[in-house]
């Protein structure tokens, strides 16, 4: 899909301005494929932690191991989204391997699948017939920022997204809904062998009710970050930052999610150099006079559930 020409415009400004400054962004390019298997090992013992609580010690931690892993499971979702990016490895082979064994498909996702949508999204930001993240935005907007937050919630499109992934879209091929079936069925095996029944049951479940209520309130809000309110016609019009590093961040956008201006500008950034990134770009004339950004999230005149509500929309 080619880019549209607002977009091409954009990047093109943005290259022009870095390159006058000596290409200062091209050290924040550099990789370290050991934090991201880390942060993956992290995730992954952290979700096993919170299993274990309910099962080995009280199962009224249901309700605290059901937040905790819809966290990782976002977090988890971000690594997916460098992965899309080939930000784990430059070389697109080991970045895939380690994407497609211990990330996609325990997201239920198939990683080319997500890549070319995901691919779509960059190149036609906005355009409500090319951009798979759209969302609508009515004629007339509800005055409070809850109604147009619920409005999305309760899109059966955006919770069979959030709860079933890739299994229940109808472009995603047979083949890779196949793989993550046997993914699963392998990774349960594993587990029930390892740490029995009640273990691995107790795992599906929470990982299920995760994605079905947490997971999914938290990806929507996320979603309706990034862009929600604000007017189509490229990148500095219809993307925006979040620079809010109170605890909300951690729940919202974990892994610098929030910088999504800056991953729109310089995608092929890692999530953990966003933030220099982010502060890099400050810096440069363009951004300063037409970047869109939100320093919290509920509070204040500047948080985005303000803008979800303003002139933007019209």
């Amino acid at each position: 899909m080619a880019p549209t020409s607002e977009v091409l415009a954009d990047m093109a400004e943005l290259r022009s301005q870095l390159r006058a400054q000596g290409d200062p962004h091209l050290v924040l390019l550099r990789l370290i494929p050991t934090r991201v298997m880390l942060d993956i090992a992290f995730d992954w013992v952290i979700v096993f932690a919170a299993v274990g609580a309910v099962v080995w010690m009280n199962a009224l931690m249901v309700p605290l191991a059901i937040m905790v892993i819809a966290n990782r499971q976002r977090a988890l979702g971000n690594i997916l989204h460098d992965a899309g990016h080939c930000n784990l490895w430059r070389e697109r082979r080991r970045n895939d391997a380690v994407a497609a064994t211990l990330v996609a498909p325990l997201l239920f996702a198939s990683l080319s699948s997500y890549r070319e949508s995901h691919f779509k999204h960059h190149m036609a930001l906005g355009v409500a017939s090319g951009d798979p993240d759209f969302l609508a935005i009515p004629q007339n907007p509800p005055r409070h920022w809850l109604a147009s937050y619920l409005r999305n919630v309760f899109s059966w499109s955006a919770w069979i997204g959030s709860f079933g992934g890739h299994l229940f879209a109808h472009q995603v091929s047979t083949r890779s809904k196949l793989y993550i079936v046997c993914w699963w069925v392998t990774f349960l095996g594993l587990m029930w062998a390892a740490l029995g029944s009640s273990f691995t049951q107790s795992f599906v479940w929470l990982w299920l009710l995760s994605r079905a209520t947490v997971f999914h309130l938290i990806t929507v809000f996320r979603e309706m970050c990034d862009h929600f309110g604000l007017a189509p016609g490229g990148v500095f019009t219809f993307t925006r930052d979040m620079v809010d590093h109170g605890p909300w961040r951690r729940i919202i956008h974990p892994r610098n999610n929030g910088y999504h201006l800056t991953h729109h500008l310089l995608p092929a950034v890692p999530y953990y150099r966003l933030p220099a990134a982010h502060a890099l770009l400050s810096q440069l004339p363009v951004l300063q006079e037409r970047a869109h950004a939100c320093t919290a999230y509920f509070s204040g005149t500047d948080a985005v559930v303000q803008a979800w509500r303003r002139r933007e929309f019209h």
